[in-house]
């Protein structure tokens, strides 16, 4: 997101040539009233009072339409009352709402509550400043039948973005009437007729394209009908700005928002003329082909078959054309021009309405705004060059914003995009009313944002050049800057490599960390907004920069952002290098002069009125004595309660100007106090506090004491390194070689055996013997040995109480006493001393592993610490 790099600059502000474009004359009327006097329209809608071609600028002061150019008033002289602006006369008797500039800056649109009128703006050669007469421009009033007082009042108009010439406007009011058209200064009747006008309500329940689906005409009475209601307009766009790095569809795409939430769609509405872009017919044969073999391998709908045939019909029309080839007065480039295609008709299917899912807490809609998707270049061109044309980090679907009047903005994804449709004929809707069941499109909610609001507002988008992802949001609080850059990328990602398992959980996780950004950049002045607040505009200009510009209460405040730089840029002149990331500046609104300190006086008309409606006073008398009466003392007292009133404003301005400079000076306090730190701190290092007083050695300061320092932290740095270079090597020493893969082995083996052996610090587990198993082995040998001590100890104790003669050693053995007296001594000797000997082997068996075991975990130890 683009860093605020300045607020309001000194030639817009008081008193200055740019301050006094915005401000009224002393002398002007006020504003003037609604023919229909109603005051709830006057506060209902958007507000755009301020319009530009290029650098020049169309402000509405009161009902007057002054030009002027940024440039010229930034370069003007300063402290000069001078006349640094035209006032552009109309016929437009009611109160404007609203100014649109046409894209290649030939006609103004000028809207009221009800009316348009469209005004054929002059070159800026023809609009000097030397001449400060006011210039009466030739102006056309649009639907002279269509848009008046007693028809529906106007809430969209929006120049077509692939009209001829640029002279294609579509108008959408309240009750869901579009009319298209084609607009010719030669041609009167340009004006009065459109091109094409639908009515949405008839359109919506339509079900053949025989049907009558056109505006009602002047003086048409109107029925009842639910869809008034659901079906009432708050904002229209375009879904794309045709560049050529958009899909073909969606330039031609009308977006409509309903006030209670309902969004649809019309694709395509095209002027009988119209300039396509070099991608767009070629990406629309792409999509139109791809898709009919897809269908063609599958088990389509008929009504899928029969969106393809008219698709493919429709483009075929267009190839079989010969174009027009035109070039603009303002651009060096040629354009091709093309014919609307006579089959399918010209009156494309109204798409929708399109479900929110997750479905928020709706709230009057106010505008929408749509970003659309990629052109998939891939599919488009298999050449080397087609990175020419956009860059992969784009989405590759579209993205639909809604504002409301409670501040919020909710992003969405369409998912499925918009494609052309058509209604179909007779017979094909009397078979598809058999066949199928209609179906419903869904925007998938991925984000709600929230911004602070105030009652009576209407928050408006301002798209802006600068990022493809970012918009402003204009409101009675301020001026916000969105960017949703932050998760483009990561969903491009994953809708390029779509996995299903568990795309769900990412999707979850890459919308609750990757947030949108959403910085307010300007905050507007609570006591001056008493209506709604003007929109933005967004003006990128080599001398003005990134510049952002509204106005308040006939005083303009301005936002200077930082240009996006490449950072190839860089690396083309200093690879090794980059700019350095510096800290954003500490920025802060300037202070705009209340409105009291410019408003006239309303105690002269007051004066006036009084006489008006007292014959009897004159107003000789108001100059002479005081004389008491009734009619005087009425004067008087209201006199009195309309300079309380003003004077009451006088003072809460110029307490709020003293608040201002009293915080002033605290923090100019505050900034010597630092700056007096930064210094002190500055002295230290450089060692001008040090006045080397009581020392031998000579002073050392400025940069010879940096230089000394630097010099001490590079030794100092030196001498770690060479400290740490012998630590490791001792450590190394200590270590020994790695292990083998051997020795890896018997240690684990070790390992092992220490753990059956139970000495391991791990909690001993009780575990089945086995014949391998060392400790089963060490307890069958120690049973045994007790039991042959056990039987050794008893047949020496037999033998000596038994003496042997020869009557028993012919006779047989009775019993185990008589057997064992028979063994000779020496055998059972023998034996004795064998197993004697293997119990001794054993001992020493066992006696050997534990000393190993205790020198092996002493060298893991030392391992481990290494």
């Amino acid at each position: 997101m683009a860093r605020v790099a300045g607020h309001t600059p000194s030639w817009l502000s008081a008193p200055s040539p740019g301050f006094n474009l915005f401000q009224r004359a002393t002398d002007s009327k006020p504003a003037a009233a609604y023919r229909n006097g109603n005051d709830k329209d006057a506060s209902h809608g958007p507000s755009r009072t301020i319009a530009h071609r290029g650098t020049e600028l169309f402000v509405l002061v009161g009902n007057d339409i002054r030009w002027s150019d940024l440039v010229m008033l930034k370069d003007a002289p300063k402290n000069t009352q001078d006349q640094n602006y035209r006032v552009l006369k109309t016929p437009v008797a009611s109160q404007i709402k609203q100014l649109v500039v046409s894209p290649h800056g030939d006609y103004l649109a000028i809207l009221t509550t009800h009316t348009v009128h469209i005004a054929v703006l002059p070159d800026s050669s023809h609009l000097s400043v030397q001449d400060t007469s006011p210039l009466r421009i030739k102006t056309f009033q649009l639907g002279p039948t269509a848009h008046v007082v007693e028809q529906a009042p106007v809430v969209s108009a929006i120049w077509h973005p692939m009209g001829f010439m640029g002279s294609c406007l579509v108008t959408v009011t309240q009750d869901a009437c579009v009319r298209l058209w084609e607009l010719n200064r030669d041609s009167r009747a340009s004006f009065d007729e459109p091109e094409l006008a639908l009515d949405l309500k008839k359109l919506a329940n339509a079900t053949s394209s025989d049907q009558d689906f056109a505006a009602s005409k002047y003086g048409t009475s109107k029925g009842f009908s639910p869809d008034s209601v659901e079906m009432e307009v708050a904002a229209a766009c375009f879904g794309a700005r045709a560049t050529s790095d958009e899909h073909g569809w969606s330039p031609m795409t009308l977006w409509i928002a309903m006030t209670e939430g309902d969004v649809y769609a019309l694709c395509p509405l095209l002027p009988s003329k119209w300039e396509p872009t070099p991608t767009t017919i070629p990406s629309l044969s792409t999509a139109v082909v791809a898709k009919a073999e897809a269908i063609s391998q599958a088990d389509p709908t008929p009504e899928e078959r029969r969106i393809v045939d008219q698709q493919q019909k429709w483009l075929a029309d267009i190839d079989a054309q010969e174009p027009l080839v035109v070039s603009h007065a303002d651009t060096l480039n040629e354009f091709e021009v093309y014919n609307r295609p006579a089959n399918p008709p010209a009156v494309p299917k109204l798409q929708g309405p399109f479900y929110l899912n997750p479905e928020p807490d709706f709230d009057q809609i106010t505008d929408i705004f749509v970003i659309a998707p990629r052109l998939d270049d891939d599919a488009l061109m298999q050449e080397e060059d087609q990175d020419d044309f956009l860059g992969h980090d784009d989405l590759s679907v579209g993205i639909v914003c809604l504002a409301t009047a409670a501040g919020k903005v909710h992003v969405c994804l369409d998912l499925d995009g918009v494609e052309a449709q058509w209604l179909p004929s007779r017979r094909a809707a009397f078979r598809r009313r058999f066949d199928e069941e209609e179906t419903f499109s869904e925007l998938l909610l991925v984000e709600t944002l929230t911004t602070s609001e105030t009652k009576n507002s209407w928050p408006t988008f301002t798209p802006t050049t600068t990022s493809r992802y970012g918009f402003f949001l204009s409101s009675n609080e301020g001026i916000y800057n969105i960017s949703l850059e932050s998760w483009i990328a990561p969903l491009e990602d994953e809708l390029i490599n779509p996995t299903d398992s568990g795309a769900a959980f990412r999707l979850d996780v890459l919308f609750d960390v990757e947030k949108s950004t959403v910085d307010q950049i300007l905050k507007r002045n609570h006591g001056s907004v008493t209506s709604v607040a003007p929109a933005c505009l967004s003006i990128v200009d080599s001398d003005l920069g990134h510049f952002i510009l509204t106005a308040s209460s006939s005083q303009p405040q301005a936002v200077v952002l930082d240009l996006p730089v490449d950072r190839s840029l860089y690396n083309s002149f200093a690879p090794d290098e980059t700019p350095l990331a510096l800290p954003a500046p500490s920025v802060r609104q300037p202070y705009q002069p209340s409105e009291a300190f410019f408003a006239t006086s309303a105690l002269p008309g007051f004066l006036d009125s009084a006489l008006q409606r007292n014959t009897n006073v004159r107003r000789a008398d108001l100059k002479k004595q005081v004389v008491f009466s009734p009619v005087n003392l009425d004067i008087l007292t209201d006199a009195h309660r309309l300079l309380s009133t003003e004077t009451s404003r006088l003072g809460a301005a110029a307490a709020d100007l003293f608040r201002r400079c009293e915080r002033m000076r605290a923090e100019l306090s505050e900034q010597i106090r630092h700056v007096d730190e930064l210094s002190r701190r500055a002295d230290a290092v450089t060692g001008d506090d040090d006045d080397g007083q009581g020392t031998d050695q000579p002073r050392v300061v400025g940069k010879e004491r940096i230089d000394e320092r630097m010099e001490n932290a590079r030794n100092r740095s030196k001498e770690l390194a060479k400290r740490v270079e012998a630590m490791r090597r001792r450590m190394a020493g200590l270590g020994g070689k790695e292990l083998s893969a051997k020795e890896e082995a018997w240690a684990a083996e070790v390992s092992s055996l220490s753990t059956s052996l139970g000495e391991t610090e791990a909690p001993a587990q009780e575990s089945i013997a086995t014949d391998d198993d060392l400790t089963s082995r060490l307890q069958a040998v120690g049973e045994l040995q007790r039991a042959l001590v056990a039987r050794a100890k008893e047949a020496a104790e037999q033998q000596k109480a038994i003496a042997p003669t020869p009557q028993d050693d012919e006779s047989e053995p009775q019993d185990l006493s008589a057997s064992v007296s028979r063994i000779p001594v020496d055998f059972r000797k023998q034996k004795i001393a064998q197993v004697m000997q293997m119990l001794d082997r054993e001992t020493a068996l066992v006696d050997a592993v534990m000393d190993r075991l205790g020198k092996l975990k002493g060298l893991g130890s030392s391992i481990s610490s290494l």
